[in-house]
């Protein structure tokens, strides 16, 4: 769970190194609270991760990182880039969510009723995926390194959905924002949904099939 909000803890000395980069994220963030200035921070936070791993997975800068500093090396320091967005992409959450809260004509028990089961089943259905297929595939491992690190699955949610990390597995973000009553919060987690499939579709999805449909 702590590796999927963006820490491994079995990274050894990269941790001195990887923590302080996520204190330094929320202290940005913090000062970004106080000086009003949550929208830039949620949508820095939107291309440092969306853009970000489109740019290195999509494009040849994986090679240029492997061809540099070698596979193993290379897939390290990507690890931990790939750590610090996903606990930015988190933040970001939280940051549209605090835009205009209280906004949402819905009553905090009408909210609640709704965001509760949104919340059990996408955080429930991510961390179900994950433990399935394993923190290297979260982390985008094969599709870094441009090779297969285990066997295909379609066990776990994969029986039932096709992509449940991005399908269900980001209801919570709509959850977050509905906690607040943050209609800003709801269209920052439906364009992040949008993206993660962009993401999917132009990149991860050509992948797999590519590496693992002759397996």
């Amino acid at each position: 769970m702590v590796g999927m909000t963006g820490v491994r803890l079995d990274a050894g000395r990269r941790l001195l190194v990887w923590i302080p980069a996520i204190v330094a994220i929320v202290l940005v963030g913090e000062w970004a609270i106080r000086h009003d200035l949550l929208l830039p921070f949620a949508v820095a936070t939107w291309a440092f991760y969306y853009l970000g791993i489109a740019l290195v997975l999509g494009t040849g800068v994986k090679r240029w990182m492997r061809d540099k500093w070698g596979d193993e090396r290379a897939w390290r320091i990507f690890e931990m880039l790939c750590g610090l967005q996903f606990f930015a992409i988190g933040s970001g959450f939280a940051a549209a969510a605090l835009i205009g809260a209280d906004s949402l004509p819905v009553s905090p028990a009408t909210a609640m009723v709704i965001a509760a089961p949104l919340f059990v089943a996408g955080f429930g259905v991510k961390f179900w995926a994950t433990w399935v297929v394993g923190l290297d595939t979260y982390y985008y491992r094969d599709l870094f390194l441009e090779r297969a690190h285990g066997e295909f699955t379609g066990g776990g949610p994969y029986r039932w959905f096709a992509n449940p990390m991005y399908g269900v597995g980001n209801w919570h973000g709509y959850a977050v924002a509905l906690l607040a009553g943050s209609l800003a919060g709801l269209v920052f987690a439906a364009i992040c949904h949008a993206s993660i499939y962009c993401f999917y579709f132009l990149i991860e999805r050509p992948f797999i099939h590519r590496l693992y449909a002759s397996r």
